[in-house]
């Protein structure tokens, strides 16, 4: 069988019979893998520890008829914090299935496998239960996903009449309508004619914007209002929902608990 190798992070392992598994991983040149790894499930597989969730490893495959087989794998980054820590967990959770559900095309997209890596560092790196931080990340992964797939929303013209309504980020004093269904903000008028809009205060509005243009070291130190972050985080989750079709079950679990 012809082989070959590939460096990805793995977002989802499946058990398979009595002793494989299935994993499932994002690759740096933007592809989904599915592959087996056969006999990793036994005490004294050579994977042990290779292929746990949210790792970075270095492959060799071989190709299958069905499924490509791992043959080789190397840690090349452990997230261990991660899987320590329910919040860091369940965030990250989201952001995986995020890419399991929408990158399923077979298009390549190796700036979305930096963009996990980046992401996945930050929740490694926050302190235990920083809901505040999570939430940042997790709007910057989710605000440049959608840069990186098309679906970013209108941020400097009117999403329905596409008037320019000037520099908003400087000028913004009031509230800003926001059209989910649109793709972006409204102008005065056609706010005023459209119902289902969600009303945006300054402070949302730029921190939904810094969230498109900051690099995350820089959006790191940015203090950020809770009100205001959990507006947007709010916001953010319904648009991916509403422009890609990916429900994500973690989403519904934080709201039943109020995060």
């Amino acid at each position: 069988m012809p082989t070959y190798k590939a460096r990805a992070i793995i977002i989802k392992p499946y058990k398979l019979g009595e002793a494989d598994k299935i994993i499932k991983m994002y690759s740096r040149q933007g592809q989904m893998i599915q592959a087996v790894a056969k006999g990793s499930r036994k005490t004294r597989s050579r994977f042990r520890g290779r292929l746990e969730l949210f790792n970075m490893i270095d492959m060799e495959l071989s190709r299958g008829r069905n499924l490509d087989i791992i043959n080789q794998a190397e840690i090349l980054h452990a997230f261990l914090k991660i899987p320590r820590d329910f919040y860091r967990f369940v965030f990250a959770e989201i952001i995986s299935n995020i890419i399991l559900k929408t990158q399923i095309s077979g298009d390549g997209n190796p700036a979305l496998f930096k963009l996990l890596y980046i992401c996945f560092t930050e929740i490694d790196s926050s302190e235990e239960e920083d809901i505040v931080t999570l939430k940042k990340i997790l709007c910057f992964f989710s605000a440049r996903f959608l840069q990186i797939t098309g679906f970013a929303p209108m941020m400097d013209s009117c999403s329905r009449c596409n008037k320019d309504p000037g520099d908003l980020y400087r000028t913004i004093k009031t509230n800003i309508g926001f059209s989910i269904s649109h793709g972006g903000v409204l102008c005065r008028e056609c706010s005023a004619v459209i119902s289902s809009k969600t009303q945006l205060s300054a402070s949302s509005f730029r921190l939904l914007s810094d969230l498109f243009r900051l690099k995350m070291e820089d959006l790191r130190d940015i203090e950020v209002d809770p009100h205001s972050l959990s507006r947007v985080y709010r916001l953010i989750e319904d648009y991916i929902v509403f422009h890609t079709g990916c429900t994500v079950d973690s989403f519904r679990y934080l709201k039943k608990i109020g995060i």
